[in-house]
């Protein structure tokens, strides 16, 4: 994968290319120091995927995520941060991170989230992923959420364990359609990562329910 990175030390920067590069992970085809170095390299350069810090210079690593998912929708980005409380993480996935790892996390995870990123998976760390998913004990905001047809019939092929490739040709529409459908069904019940969805789906029995 062709992949920037995003990293306002360079130490950390330089070691996170060594890493990626010792793993054969990836290709870096570009380094920003900045939240604006990073718009204007994503531009340019049109990477499959970006690393970023969230604690960036001149433009935050949320902002830079949410202004590449509104013009470069086809470009990945994972978060790469010590910030690892909830509230962080469910921010960066409701703006669209494709992954969130934890900067104490093992080396091997670079290379597990850019991989999950090309099947078009979330990625999330053991260490944080509880806190992604933690639902308040008194209430299910899943439960009382209000799907259109669509997001429900893409909930119960998820329910069925199709791939996003196999409900796009399913549904007749494009595989970038699915994984907005996807990440809709996400913001709106509150679950973060294909296997949330999954789960809640079977739950409510819609992998058995009729199309």
């Amino acid at each position: 994968m062709r992949v920037i990175l995003a990293e306002s030390q360079t130490l950390v920067r330089v070691g996170l290319r060594r890493l990626l590069e010792e793993q054969n992970a990836a290709q870096i085809v570009g380094e920003a120091a900045d939240g604006q170095q990073l718009l204007e390299l994503t531009g340019r350069l049109r990477p499959d995927a970006v690393i970023t810090e969230i604690n960036l210079p001149l433009l935050s690593g949320t902002e830079a995520l949410t202004q590449i998912r509104r013009h470069y929708p086809e470009v990945a980005v994972l978060i790469l941060s010590s910030l690892i409380d909830g509230q962080h993480v469910r921010s960066a996935l409701r703006c669209g991170a494709a992954g969130f790892i934890a900067k104490d996390a093992e080396p091997v995870e670079l290379g597990l989230a850019l991989r999950a990123v090309q099947r078009r998976q979330i990625y999330l760390s053991p260490s944080i992923s509880h806190l992604a998913v933690e639902r308040r004990s008194d209430h299910r905001v899943e439960d009382s959420a209000e799907l259109t047809p669509r997001q429900r019939q893409v909930l119960q092929l998820i329910a069925r364990g199709k791939s996003t490739k196999e409900i796009a040709s399913l549904m007749g529409v494009s595989i970038k359609t699915v994984e907005t459908h996807r990440a809709r069904l996400m913001q709106t019940l509150g679950l973060y990562g294909t296997n949330a969805l999954m789960r809640h789906a079977i739950r409510l029995g819609l992998d058995y329910a009729q199309l």
